[in-house]
Parts: C-alpha cells; structure tokens; sequence
C-alpha cells in the first residue's frame, strides 16, 4: 500500500473515531498496515484518546480538539510533511 493509500485510509478510520462508528483505542494498539501514516500522529491522538473524559465535560475542549482531528484528516489526505502531521497536539488549536 502507498503512502499516500495508508494516509487516506487512516483519514477514513479518523472519520470514524469522529462519528463514533469507530474505536480510536483499537486504532492506536492495532494499526496494522496503517502503522507508518500512523507514526507522525501517534502522540498527538493518544491526547485525543485520553481526553474523552474532559471532551464530556467541556464543549470548548471538545471543538478544539474535533477541529484538529478534521485538520489531521485533511492533512492526511492532501500529503502533508510527517512534520507538519505531528505538529498536531490536540491540546490547543493548531496555526495553519
């Protein structure tokens, strides 16, 4: 699988963290082929992953950190350096 196939189909299982139709804790502990459009973004979705309880809680956190999944999907999708891809904490909105 390309690069860019791994990027979009991590794009799409992103998607559905999202939605909720998919589970991101799975995601991150079995990537499978998608481990390498994975590794620039690893760190940044384990924040994601553990601040589900504050998501909850705070409608502020949870649109700043559900803009930055959408900005880490578009990212995937158009190519973006890892650089750039890791650059996304989820803990504060991100400069584009």
């Amino acid at each position: 699988m390309s690069s860019q196939a791994q990027n979009e189909a991590l794009a799409n299982r992103l998607e559905g963290v999202l939605v909720r139709s998919e589970a991101l804790d799975l995601l991150l502990e079995e990537p499978g082929p998608l481990s390498e459009a994975l590794r620039p973004c690893f760190h940044g979705l384990q924040h994601y992953l553990a601040d589900e309880d504050i998501r909850a809680k705070d409608e502020k956190y949870r649109q700043i950190q559900e803009n930055e999944m959408l900005l880490l999907i578009r990212l995937l999708r158009t190519g973006a350096e890892p650089s750039r891809i890791r650059s996304i904490s989820f803990l504060s909105p991100t400069v584009a």
